[in-house]
């Protein structure tokens, strides 16, 4: 899933930054130069110290540097925000002084801080609506219990909202009608939104606030779902049906926002996180999504932000003249992003064959032609650009339109991607290797839904190509591992989990083992190459003198065997030689 395959999202997002008082930034005008200041004068500390020596120096415990010229170490040092040596324990304390403290490990692990390379702080603006998702709610019996607890806490007439239903992979789940939800809620206007944005449902509080009725008549390209009397049964299709219904709820403001995403980027940073890549920068408020950014990172977030701007937003980045690199190494802009097609759970991503039981293979969104000026126009422009693209089909077209743009072209190092690239051939990797194109996999795709696309959404034979990290390595292309969240958490030791074991939520069996992968290579999809990908593998992702003192102690080693990686506990996050989070 993403926000572009997300209709109902997007409806919010467009509602929410439509408010009056939405845009109304204080101090935002000054925030990119306090940013760029607050970096500077910690690089200016490091030089000022008086003896070169370090300020702090762990040891006593596992080093993973992700160098794969120096895997391993017995000791760091760091002076100021920066690694001044990795090495032996006893080179790293000739780099003592008077003034330098000693961290001793006790037998924890340490290693460079984990980077989500694909993630949407957008979807903050869903943060205060009920979760049902099958992470929260597994069973139909836990999401009807999280719906009770939530209208019991609300006062009447208050409107309760849901989202992430996900009936394909919720057990015993199935689609609610109006009669259940007005006894559910029959003082409150309800409304729950299926993960896939597609689908929602409502009560008729919420139809009568709407101002939908009997005799409503469904808009184009939508509907108000009727049943077999032709009575509304509480079913909205597509996002022109939903939009009464957002139109009349409450939006957080501009200032509401922000606190959000701070919290997003602590909730980071105690899972090991020091860097986030946003893949919809301009999505929450179009170009102003950039002022609001720096407004969060002024107030010393314990992560650095990367993004790509939005596509359809290319004109308007132009005249602002933001240019590729815009920003400092706390948050910088280098990419675009671009949206080919939509959700195989959805069974919207675009497929070379027909869906199981359907006579539909899904669509893309835009035709190649129109990828293809996407791609040309950002890459002359010297951007990287990442396109979405789940099912086979829409990754046959990328990969053509990115051929035809760089056919030709002079050497360079954008690094282009596709982005989850879900269903991925070897031929198709094979033309990604000539092309220079890396994959980022949506690999939580494959603990949550690996069974659904195994027998009820693709088939067999199709899924064995989902998410093929062992493949993919072995065909030469560098990978990297992340969340889309909201759409599956933001956790990148689960990812790791996910890549080494494919281990099905849904009847614990293993998603064609042949593509797992070891430990240690997905732990780079997580730190050096997810670095790689998103441009800062200079300054990050590997612990390597005068990079910077980014990185996550952890409380067992991943490498050693750990029988559940995902449930290693992260005991502390460092970021700039500061630390960020304790346990």
């Amino acid at each position: 899933m993403c926000l572009a395959c997300n209709p109902g999202v997007t409806a919010i997002l467009r509602n929410a930054a439509s408010r009056r008082n939405f845009l109304k930034y204080m101090g935002v005008a000054a925030t990119s130069v306090f940013a760029a200041s607050v970096m500077e004068s910690r690089t200016a500390l490091a030089a000022a110290s008086a003896d070169g020596s370090a300020d702090v120096i762990f040891k006593g415990g596992t080093i993973l540097t992700m160098n794969k010229e120096n895997a391993r170490a017995e000791a760091i040092a760091i002076r100021g925000d920066t690694i001044l040596g990795v090495g032996t324990a006893e080179d790293m304390q000739a780099l003592s002084g008077p003034k330098t403290r000693i961290v001793d490990l006790g037998g924890r692990t340490l290693m460079p801080g984990l980077i989500d390379p694909h993630m949407h702080s957008t979807f903050v603006v869903l943060d205060d609506w009920i979760d049902v998702s099958p992470m929260a709610t597994p069973t139909f019996k836990d999401v009807w219990l999280q719906l009770k607890a939530g209208v019991e806490k609300a006062k009447s007439g208050e409107w309760i909202r849901a989202k992430n239903f996900d009936p394909s992979i919720t057990k015993d789940a199935r689609p609610p009608i109006m009669a259940e939800l007005d006894a559910l809620a029959p003082d409150n206007p309800f409304f729950m939104m299926e993960s896939n944005g597609h689908i929602a449902y409502a009560n008729s509080a919420a139809m009568k606030l709407a101002g939908i009725t009997e005799d409503t008549k469904d808009p184009s390209g939508a509907r108000f779902v009727r049943d077999a009397n032709g009575k509304l049964s509480g079913r909205l299709e597509e996002s022109a049906a939903q939009e009464p219904f957002i139109e009349k709820m409450p939006q957080p403001t501009a200032a509401e926002v922000q606190k959000r995403i701070r919290g997003l980027f602590d909730h980071a940073a105690s899972v090991g996180c020091t860097s986030l890549h946003d893949c919809s920068i301009g999505m929450l408020s179009g170009v102003n999504d950039i002022a609001l950014l720096d407004a969060v990172m002024a107030d010393n977030p314990p992560v650095r932000y990367r993004g790509m701007l939005i596509s359809t937003l290319m004109d308007e980045w132009d005249k602002l003249g933001i240019k590729p690199g815009h920003g400092n190494d706390l948050f910088r802009i280098d990419g675009i992003k671009a949206w080919a097609d939509g959700s195989n759970q959805a069974e919207t991503g675009y497929q070379r064959e027909n869906y199981l039981g359907s006579n539909s293979r899904g669509a893309l969104n835009y035709s190649l032609e129109q990828i293809t000026e996407v791609i040309k126009r950002a890459h002359d422009g010297g951007w990287q650009v990442g396109v979405h693209a789940n099912g086979d089909g829409a990754i046959d077209t990328v990969i053509e339109a990115y051929q035809t743009v760089l056919q030709g072209s002079a050497p360079n190092d954008l690094r282009h991607r596709i982005e989850h690239c879900s269903v991925l051939h070897p031929e198709q990797m094979e033309k990604m290797v000539r092309l220079g194109l890396s994959p980022s996999f949506l690999i939580g795709h494959v603990r949550w839904w690996g069974k659904a696309f195994r027998d009820r959404i693709l088939g067999p034979e199709r899924a064995k190509y989902y998410d093929p990290c062992a493949s993919a390595l072995a065909a030469g292309l560098r990978i990297s591992l992340h969340s889309d969240w909201s759409v599956t958490p933001i956790e990148p030791l689960r990812y790791v989990q996910d890549a080494v074991a494919r281990v099905m939520n849904e009847g614990g069996g293993v998603f064609f083992s042949d593509e797992c992968i070891p430990a240690e290579a997905a732990l780079r999809a997580v730190t050096i190459d997810a670095a790689w990908h998103c441009h800062m593998d200079d300054k990050v992702g590997s612990l390597e003198t005068g990079k910077y003192a980014d990185f996550a102690i952890l409380e067992q080693d991943p490498t050693s065997g750990v029988k559940d990686i995902g449930k290693i506990k992260v005991s502390e996050t460092w970021m700039a030689g500061e630390q960020r989070y304790t346990a």
